[in-house]
């Protein structure tokens, strides 16, 4: 059995092709760099330069970025090599960058057509500094158990990148794994438009008190990209919506618990769906209004759990809520939205759906609403809607027959 000390200055040996390194300054333990404790790096950039394809640069607890003059931003270039930056738990492996306005870790990828360098970041907890994660033109990568506290500004953002050649790397299909945004000056999670972030996924998350402090009003979650998504998870306390979500098709948010959010607005809501979010679901969620602390907007309550404005095709599947003083659903500007009515669960005299201007084809279940028929065109042949009995036309069921209503009750064009 080999034996070790502190006095050594360095020994190596090869073991099937592994790397040991011993010595004062470093470890390096086949393939794993550990910085911290009294044999190992002094900084995680010193063994993210020091390592080399397929490592892993592990943060042991006792590593402080203080102590150690951690110089910030922490670099990861995947288009240089590809190594993975882990901690023993994202509660006791800490980068606190408190005191300086530079990022945390950025990192750097070769973008969509690159499906080899998937990054990996896991069990750390960042702590102050401007961005905690900013990730530029990387995709298919995985972010576990990070807690991102007290940011200067976001959390995490996603952003394409530009290559010095002028090539353009976007961010897609990355999934986050119970990670948490907690207390960050700006958005906890944000998917920027310039990172085409399609398919990007989050699994049990958390977004708490984010763009709430020092007069911002931002939301917890912006939302971007063709079919990304967020599965369940804590939403809570806000400075703006919960989760705003634009720019992509077929996205989705499904068993998230909302509660307080948009703190510092107006008339706050829990999910914002502007214009550009399309062909969204909402899914399974329960939203609860209420302020269980003093908010900066001065209310006690929540206006609106849903506000849908200018997205069409959304739907509203089997969700509860409570205490909001305007309505559950606000709708304007909106064609086709699937309300899927007796499928919710109101716990107290919220109003189900409050619409404003241009609420187009309000459906259930895929049938239009009671309505007047005459006033709207069915959105194909064979639609199906209630007519309200306006016109003297009986109440009931009409069929869109590619020109005309025609009523199911007495057969006559509406």
């Amino acid at each position: 059995m080999m034996e070790f000390n502190s006095q050594i200055t360095s020994q190596e040996s090869e073991t099937e092709g592994a790397r040991f390194s011993y010595g004062p300054d470093e470890m390096n333990v086949g393939g794993r760099l550990v910085v911290g404790t009294p044999n190992g790096y002094n900084t995680i950039q010193e063994a993210i330069d020091a390592a080399e394809d397929g490592d892993f640069v592990y943060v042991h607890g006792s590593y402080d970025a203080q102590t150690a003059g951690e110089a910030f931003p922490i670099q990861l270039d995947l288009t240089q090599k590809r190594v993975a930056l882990t901690g023993g738990h994202p509660a006791g492996s800490e980068i606190d960058a408190t005191g300086t306005s530079k990022n945390i870790i950025e990192i750097i990828g070769d973008g969509e057509n690159d499906r080899r360098s998937h990054a990996l970041v896991s069990d750390l907890k960042l702590i102050g500094g401007n961005i905690g994660l900013r990730i530029r033109g990387v995709s298919y990568s995985t972010y576990r158990g990070l807690i991102f506290f007290k940011n200067q500004s976001h959390g995490v953002v996603a952003e394409g990148y530009t290559t010095p050649e002028g090539e353009s790397r976007w961010s897609r299909g990355s999934n986050f794994i119970n990670c948490m945004a907690w207390s960050c000056r700006g958005v906890g999670f944000k998917l920027a438009q310039s990172a085409r972030p399609a398919n990007t996924t989050f699994f049990g998350c958390h977004a708490l008190f984010n763009g709430l402090y020092d007069g911002n009003n931002l939301p917890g979650v912006e939302l971007r990209g063709n079919s990304s998504s967020f599965h369940g998870g804590t939403i809570q306390n806000n400075g703006a919506a919960g989760i705003k979500a634009t720019y992509g098709r077929g996205q989705g948010i499904y068993n998230i618990y909302f509660e307080g959010n948009g703190m510092s607005s107006e008339y706050p809501k829990g999910v914002y769906l502007p214009g550009g979010s399309g062909c969204f679901t909402v899914r399974d969620c329960y939203f609860q209004g209420v302020y269980a602390r003093t908010a900066p907007n001065g209310r006690s309550k929540g206006y609106h759990g849903v506000f849908v404005d200018s997205a069409h095709k959304v739907s509203i599947n089997n969700s509860t809520y409570r205490n909001y003083e305007d309505a559950f659903i606000y709708a304007l500007n909106v064609a086709d939205l699937e309300l899927y009515r007796s499928s919710h669960l109101g716990l107290d005299q919220t109003p189900f759906i409050k619409t404003g201007s241009n609420a187009l084809r309000l459906r259930n279940n895929g049938d239009i609403g009671p309505t007047d028929l005459r006033q709207i065109s069915g959105l194909y042949q064979g639609d199906k809607g209630v007519h309200d009995g306006s016109g003297n036309y009986p109440a009931g069921i009409a069929i869109w027959n590619g020109n005309n209503w025609v009523s199911q009750i007495d057969g006559e064009i509406i």
